[in-house]
């Protein structure tokens, strides 16, 4: 039977695939959209799976006194770089993932933060990451109803902006602050407990798996907001009493 630690990250795990999916599944237009939605909600399914398995064997583990580069530094950027290529070379799939509210929505896998709280004062992760990283989480996951129900108004545009930006700031905080606390090459604080229990199954699917897809959804946001596609659909919205989709690059 799996532990309550088990189901309370799996479970994010399994949803956020799921959110991601549906999102796509929604906004596509074409067969050949069609497909890639399809291709998409496989290869997240099968990258948590991989995930998994690999946490299960201890691969992101790092001891005291290794020298090497972090292995979750390690996943997190070739995962972020092959995130960031897939967005590049597929216009179909950057023209799917449009609609802000729905990006904004997806950051509600966040509430995760309590997870990390109730362990700090259980005393198995360090408060001196649980803290920043925990309740930076919870107040991006609270605020995000918010913030996406005001996205189609200027002032929420930029408001918008400004969450993104404080999301992706908690993050940078969560991951820099996981590898200072956690025996190996990057260790700058000395607490107990360490954060070792980030590189176990099942806390190593939140910096292998959930923390580089918020980065991407914050990057894909952002994207869209400074060029100014989601101001411009707002004002069509306003003045037409309509949205039309942008167009396929």
């Amino acid at each position: 039977m799996p532990s309550l630690l088990t189901v309370a990250v799996v479970g994010p795990t399994i949803l956020v695939v799921s959110a991601i999916f549906a999102v796509l599944w929604r906004e596509r237009t074409s067969v050949r959209q069609s497909g890639i939605a399809l291709a998409v909600g496989v290869v997240l399914a099968l990258w948590a799976g991989i995930a998994i398995v690999l946490a299960k064997q201890g691969t992101f583990r790092q001891a005291a006194g290794d020298t090497s580069f972090p292995p979750i530094g390690i996943n997190l950027i070739v995962v972020s770089t092959m995130l960031a290529a897939a967005l590049a070379a597929s216009p179909s799939l950057r023209a799917m993932l449009w609609r802000q509210p729905s990006l904004i929505r997806l950051n509600l896998w966040r509430f995760e933060g309590l997870v990390f709280l109730t362990l700090m004062v259980l005393g198995r992760v360090p408060a001196l990451w649980a803290i920043p990283a925990g309740a930076g989480d919870v107040l991006i996951a609270a605020t995000a109803p918010w913030v996406a129900r005001h996205v189609e108004t200027l002032r929420g545009r930029r408001r918008a902006i400004t969450w993104n930006l404080l999301g992706v700031l908690d993050l940078v905080v969560a991951v820099a602050l996981g590898v200072m606390t956690n025996p190996g090459a990057g260790q700058v604080f000395t607490t107990s407990p360490t954060s070792e229990l980030l590189t176990e199954y099942p806390l190593a699917l939140v910096p292998t798996f959930l923390v580089p897809l918020a980065f991407m959804v914050h990057a894909v946001s952002l994207s869209q907001l400074f060029r100014g596609s989601w101001a411009r659909t707002a004002t069509e919205r306003v003045t037409h009493g309509s949205v039309s989709r942008p167009k396929v690059a």
